[in-house]
């Protein structure tokens, strides 16, 4: 209870008009019994003046101080402020104190939280930093600011430019070691100015980086329209005859087009004089393309030079020479390999009856067709002499004694097979005479490597294995590959051979033993059988029998006999 007029003194010193902040008093009905002067703009604002009661909402929570008998909190909007109102109820006075404080400060910030990756910042209109985040903490310790002084003059430049013109600014600044995009935003109802900033250090230097660099760079946008080139890109300019914001070459944009991936990797074009070779990217964070190029001109007329040096020498050796694997000098070791050697039979004649022109194109027809079979089974073209061809297997590169045996001997079976295709097309010019070679195969240990002198090499094969090779060629008869008896124990297991009659060769103190190739065995089938029990061992090798019916007869007396052994042990 108010026991004198000294205690409502004292309760209404609680209100006083030099206050700051907006303070009223409403009575428990909702009318205005008090308000001091910084609470007059809010009492305006509700245009209550007249008839001195609180809005009826307002009212509804202030009341709410009384119902739970304890201060009551809730928040309201102006026109340009936000207030967090406190209400406390009376019980002397019955009557409500109502007390205002000012959060519009506060309520701004909380739209630009500190999580935000990008640097924000809030001004007033002056200049004076109000507000930072943590993103922004580089800039504000880079220029040593805190909150109410002044920004650096870059910005308050660009402040004075938007206090004056009330409109939004762009422009780029530097923050310490960082290039940013700003844009200013001017908030006319609070009286600030909101500063957002990007960060654009990658972007800027990917449009840069390109001038250091001794190779063409081109950058132009998703409509192919040139907007950056640097020096070393002069040249492409100068030859497609166009500058920044025309379109680029159309043979660069067809191929862009028709391509399905982002990034198009080594596509080699002519510029004037000049062969380049271009990467182009798309890069979407920046919305262009980048194209790389770099100019292959010298190394494409090297290639061509080695493309016309490379017709003089087989591809292994070719290979080997400019891998490093074989030296270019005079040296030579003793290897297996298999020689091979074959001739166009009765060439001799069929030369006399042809004009140079037209035996040049049918000789050169015959030996490319037989070159890519050896290229194909990886043989080392030695030489050409004339039709023949000499061909050897197990050097400058080996996969083993018995592959190379055996690879050579199918490429031998693939070239008589080839005959009737070369012989079709010589039919057809007018060629009459019978297309037949002859093949001779033989395995040894031979001399390879660089012969010659210190001036002019040859990489070729020496020895009496040569010597057989050519020889059983010469032997052999029309459409048939002759091999010896070393090249047959090699590959007897894959390759079905008819055993001949032997020969005497000249170097050679015993005749040797000749086959005839058949054609390659089937994985699941060999002629050869051998089977050994106690009492019994039978070795049959097809390939060297000569005399097949005696041997069934024995067989066949054979069996007989084993059948009458039987009969009489039981």
């Amino acid at each position: 209870m108010i026991k004198n007029s000294n205690d409502i003194s004292k309760i209404y010193e609680k209100f006083p008009d030099q206050n700051p902040n907006p303070v009223m008093r409403s009575s428990e009905t909702g009318d205005i019994l008090y308000f001091n002067n910084p609470a007059i703009k809010i009492i305006q604002y509700w245009e209550q003046v007249k008839d001195r009661s609180f809005p009826k909402s307002f009212f509804d929570n202030v009341k709410k101080s009384k119902q739970k008998l304890a201060e009551s909190s809730f928040e309201i909007r102006t026109d340009k402020k936000f207030f967090l109102v406190k209400s406390v109820y009376v019980e002397e006075l019955k009557s409500y104190n109502i007390y205002f404080q000012d959060i519009t400060a506060k309520s701004i910030i909380s739209k630009f939280p500190d999580q935000n990756p990008n640097p924000v910042m809030q001004v007033d209109y002056e200049g004076h930093l109000i507000y930072h985040n943590e993103a922004s903490n580089s800039f504000i310790k880079h220029h040593k600011l805190k909150i109410g002084s002044l920004v650096c003059e870059d910005l308050l430049s660009l402040v004075g430019e938007v206090t004056l013109t009330s409109s939004f600014k762009n422009s780029r600044v530097n923050f310490a070691h960082s290039i940013y995009d700003i844009h200013l935003v001017p908030v006319k109802e609070f009286d600030f100015i909101i500063i957002y900033c990007t960060d654009v250090t990658a972007e800027d230097l990917v449009r840069k980086f390109p001038d250091q660099n001794p190779n063409p760079v081109l950058r132009f946008n998703k409509d192919f329209v040139l907007e950056y080139y640097n020096e070393s890109a002069t040249y492409i300019i100068d030859e497609w005859g166009v500058s920044i914001g025309q379109s680029i070459d159309r043979w660069i944009i067809s191929k862009i087009k028709n391509s399905k991936t982002s990034h198009i990797k080594k596509i080699e074009h002519e510029v004037g004089h000049k062969t380049f070779s271009s990467d182009i990217v798309f890069t979407p964070q920046f919305n262009f393309y980048l194209m790389y190029s770099t100019d292959i001109s010298e190394s494409r007329e090297k290639e061509m030079i080695l493309g016309k040096l490379s017709k003089y020498f087989s591809p292994q050796v070719f290979s080997s020479i400019f891998t490093g694997e074989l030296d270019v000098k005079i040296d030579t070791r003793r290897k297996n390999l298999t020689i091979f050697f074959s001739d166009i039979k009765g060439f001799t004649s069929l030369t006399e009856k042809l004009e140079p022109e037209h035996l040049t194109n049918l000789i050169a027809d015959y030996l490319t067709e037989m070159t890519d079979i050896a290229m194909k089974y990886g043989g080392t073209v030695d030489k050409y002499i004339g039709d023949a061809i000499m061909i050897f297997f197990g050097d400058p590169k080996t996969e083993g004694i018995k592959s190379d045996a055996v690879s050579c001997v199918k490429m031998a079976l693939e070239m008589l097979t080839r005959l009737s295709v070369i012989k079709k097309k010589w039919e057809s010019q007018g060629i009459s005479d019978e297309l037949s070679i002859r093949i001779g195969i033989h395995s040894d240990i031979c001399t390879v490597g660089n012969f010659g002198s210190k001036d002019r090499l040859d990489y070729t094969v020496l020895g009496n294995g040569v010597n057989l090779a050519s020889r059983l060629e010469g032997l052999a008869e029309s459409n048939t590959i002759l091999i010896s008896d070393s090249t047959y124990n090699i590959i007897k297991d894959e390759i079905d051979c008819t055993a001949l009659n032997e020969v005497t060769v000249k170097g050679k103190l015993q005749p040797v033993k000749t086959y005839k190739v058949n054609r390659v065995l089937s994985k699941h089938h060999k002629t050869d059988i051998f089977y050994e029990d106690e009492g019994f061992l039978l070795n049959i090798e097809e390939g060297k029998i000569t005399n097949i019916d005696v041997i069934i007869d024995n067989l066949k007396k054979s069996i007989l006999k084993l059948k009458s052994n039987k009969r009489e042990k039981r």
